[in-house]
């Protein structure tokens, strides 16, 4: 499939219109470049020039951020990494990421690859201020599904135990999509009930028998 090509007709609109079908898309998911205006010829004779476009098919941002991730692996020196879109939609898109060095890029609970979606996010929405804003979520390997499951499971034995022995009991300070997946988990038991104290990077998830708090 043709993602570039040049059009000329008599005017701008007309060499456009020939780029859209050449391309086979509508003329809004096109970056035009005017690389020549026309021209009158002189006494209807000599000289004139026709309209010349350069027409590029737009990228969409699942594959801005495919892009940017490639240099970055490149840069990391694992490029042995494969990047796979799984989704590529107007408001959100997956990519998952494997390979044999893909420890490089989780971090301690997640946090490198985090960071890097928070970054490859913003690169891959660089766009007019007036188009939807496309959330990017990277996954790595099996990662966030099976550190979904540890934490899930962790909230429910923790809630057990809050029961078990009729006290109050914190976890560790976490970020806030994982203190959710906690409550969520407690929220599923009944006689416990779960809420979040501290500030910023300290915030944590409390739980505790629900008649006695």
């Amino acid at each position: 499939m043709l993602n570039e090509v040049f059009a000329s007709d008599e005017t701008v609109a007309l060499a456009k219109e020939k780029a859209c079908k050449m391309l086979g898309v509508s003329e809004d998911k096109i970056d035009f470049e005017i690389c020549q205006f026309p021209s009158k010829k002189v006494l209807g004779m000599f000289g004139g020039k026709l309209a010349q476009v350069r027409a590029t098919i737009k990228k969409t941002e699942a594959q801005k951020a495919a892009e940017f991730l490639k240099e970055v692996f490149f840069y990391m020196g694992i490029p042995e990494l494969d990047i796979e879109i799984l989704s590529d939609k107007k408001f959100e898109c997956e990519i998952k990421i494997t390979g044999d060095e893909i420890g490089y890029i989780l971090g301690k609970h997640g946090e490198t690859l985090d960071a890097l979606q928070y970054i490859t996010t913003l690169v891959a929405n660089e766009k007019a201020y007036d188009e939807p804003f496309c959330k990017i979520r990277l996954e790595a390997g099996d990662y966030r599904k099976k550190r979904k499951e540890t934490l899930e499971n962790l909230g429910k034995n923790l809630a057990e135990k809050s029961l078990k022995t009729g006290k109050k009991l914190s976890l560790e300070p976490m970020r806030s999509y994982e203190r959710k997946l906690i409550h969520t988990a407690i929220g599923e038991i009944n006689g416990v009930k779960s809420w979040s104290e501290g500030q910023g990077s300290c915030r944590h998830v409390v739980v505790a028998p629900a008649i006695r708090y």
